[in-house]
């Protein structure tokens, strides 16, 4: 059974320990985490640590369930706790199935034909368009001096560095390539699927300035973070190179004269139940991207 004398400060002082520390061999936990900070934590270890602060002796784990008991505890004093396995890629199921189906038949955001399928609704829109093309684009705030728009930034790269401790994750001189590109008028689509909505992304998103213009809703998109949260750990810092990077193809834009970058989620619709060759499919296609707030004239 869990004293009733341990408190947040208690916790919290746990959970300084563990950041210090780490957590021991053993320790891990393979269903709950107590979500604080952008960082996961084993409740059960956390409450037997937090025990040492508020009677002077780390609590065996054999004396209270980690299960309900410890996630109880740790919600009524004000901590987020997530089901999941230290997997790779962590999304949770019900996130999964929002995707919109036809005709009553399975399907998931994996499909490959569902991002095929919107590269050739672009051509035919569009004509010439770039798939997996490089920006010729830095990585680094400091390359952007010049700009703006570099205060911010350096701000949220500073902020994602800050969230658990990971400085060195910006390992590609040039930003990775974009899902596609079309030349004229000239802007970035991106077609995100749910390990783009991350705690790190909606930190990053948090910190946009209000008159950047963006070919997406962000307030949508902060949302999304908040319900999807998934979570990639391999390598540990994935999480934060990835928000960075698609802060990256954010700003460019604006940076280096382009339309705002256009961003489509995955689960929004059944991509690949659309069909290039019918210009009813096409003109439904047109009016989604129109609906995506995109700031500029297209000539439809």
């Amino acid at each position: 059974m869990i004293p009733k004398n341990i408190y947040r400060k208690h916790i919290l002082n746990a959970i300084k320990e563990i950041d210090r520390k780490g957590v021991p061999r053993g320790r891990e936990s393979k269903k709950f985490h107590a979500f604080y900070h952008g960082k996961y934590y084993p409740p059960k270890y956390v409450i037997s640590l937090a025990n040492k602060y508020a009677n002077g002796l780390e609590l065996d784990p054999s004396e209270f369930s980690g299960g309900q008991e410890a996630k109880k505890l740790l919600e009524r004093m004000g901590f987020k706790i997530v089901e999941s396995s230290p997997s790779r890629v962590f999304v949770k199921r019900s996130a999964l199935k929002k995707i919109s189906c036809i005709n009553g038949s399975k399907h998931y955001e994996r499909c490959p034909k569902c991002k095929r399928t919107i590269e050739t609704m672009l051509r035919k829109i569009y004509g010439d368009v770039r798939s997996n093309y490089k920006i010729k684009a830095g990585t680094k705030p400091e390359e952007y001096k010049d700009s703006m728009l570099y205060p911010i930034l350096e701000e949220i790269l500073t902020e994602l560095q800050n969230l658990r401790g990971y400085k060195g994750f910006v390992r590609s001189v040039v930003l990775p390539p974009c899902d596609f590109f079309i030349p004229k008028p000239g802007f970035i689509v991106e077609f995100d699927e749910s390990q783009h909505f991350t705690y790190c992304r909606k930190v990053a998103l948090s910190r946009y300035p209000e008159s950047l213009e963006l070919g997406f809703d962000r307030k949508k998109w902060i949302k999304l973070c908040e319900t999807i949260n998934a979570r990639d750990n391999d390598p540990p810092y994935r999480d934060e190179q990835r928000a960075w990077y698609d802060t990256l193809r954010d700003f460019i834009p604006a940076i280096k004269g382009l339309k705002p970058t256009l961003r489509l989620f995955s689960q929004d619709f059944r991509w690949c139940g659309m069909d290039p060759e019918k210009p009813s499919d096409v003109k439904r296609f047109r009016a989604i991207l129109e609906g995506r707030g995109r700031a500029w004239e297209v000539g439809w």
